[in-house]
């Protein structure tokens, strides 16, 4: 009898000192388990934080810098091709307004986008410097030569963004354009199928770019001779407002337009 209670107590000795051993066992496992499930709360949060930070950064950087209003100084060349010769500007001054339509809406390897451009505005005007010789009493004189055309442009583009709000984009358009030229007391004036081609370089809201333009289109003529309005220059007779008109009339003239500018932009 004395032998099966010292056996039952080694039993529970040696139970109770397992019991011990495990207990910190499940304890550290537990907690383990509580840090598991704490770092992956901790790792969710973090990607949401950066998912929201990249997605007001993209907002900055793409959405609100989609519209553009350029100022920009124009060098321009005008060849005529009726007959001949080449007319280079003094200066010149341009605006335009407008914004890129993006056509998706994420990037490409996180920083191509492809877009149109619309125009909405385009104003261009150039003033130039022509020179006649006067056979008979030897010198030159000058008079002045202005040039505007006002219009709109639309065509593709294309924006590379390499590091945060630094952009670059490059574009080709189409400008459909009225175009007006007043030389020599003589007032020319058509339609004119232009093209733009340019890049830009951007940071947040300020840009800089340079663009050429070019076209070429026959334009009409009206002189503002005197002698069209002086009724001793009809002979007899009735004068008609087509007879006005004929002396009006300076023919028409063939002009190739070739333009430069070199602008500041803003970006909103």
């Amino acid at each position: 009898m004395k032998k099966i209670c010292l056996l039952l107590g080694l039993m529970l000795a040696v139970a109770g000192t397992r019991a011990q051993e495990q207990a910190p066992e499940q304890n550290d496992e537990a907690t383990a388990q509580r840090l598991d499930s704490l770092q992956q709360v901790v790792n969710q949060l973090t990607s949401n934080v950066e998912t929201l930070e990249k997605d007001n950064l993209n907002q900055k950087i793409w959405k609100d810098r989609a519209k553009y209003f350029n100022i920009g100084y124009v060098n321009q060349t005008v060849t005529d091709k009726t007959f001949g010769g080449e007319i280079k500007s003094d200066f010149g001054v341009s605006l335009s307004s407008g914004k890129t339509y993006y056509l998706h809406r994420k990037p490409i390897v996180g920083m191509i986008k492809f877009g149109l451009d619309w125009t909405w505005l385009d104003i261009n005007y150039a003033k130039s410097t022509l020179e006649f010789a006067d056979g008979d009493a030897g010198e030159v004189s000058t008079s002045g030569m202005h040039q505007a055309e006002i219009g709109m442009q639309f065509g593709p583009s294309v924006t590379v963004n390499p590091v945060h709000h630094l952009k670059v984009s490059g574009y080709f358009r189409f400008a459909p354009s009225y175009s007006a030229l007043y030389a020599d007391e003589t007032f020319y004036h058509n339609y004119v199928s232009m093209w733009n081609a340019g890049f830009a370089v951007a940071w947040k809201v300020i840009s800089v770019g340079v663009e050429w333009r070019w076209g070429t289109a026959k334009y009409g003529g009206l002189t503002f001779d005197e002698a069209a309005f002086d009724e001793n220059s009809y002979g007899d007779g009735d004068v008609t407002v087509d007879d006005v008109m004929d002396k009006l009339s300076a023919g028409k003239s063939k002009f190739k337009t070739n333009s430069m500018r070199v602008y500041l932009s803003f970006r909103f």
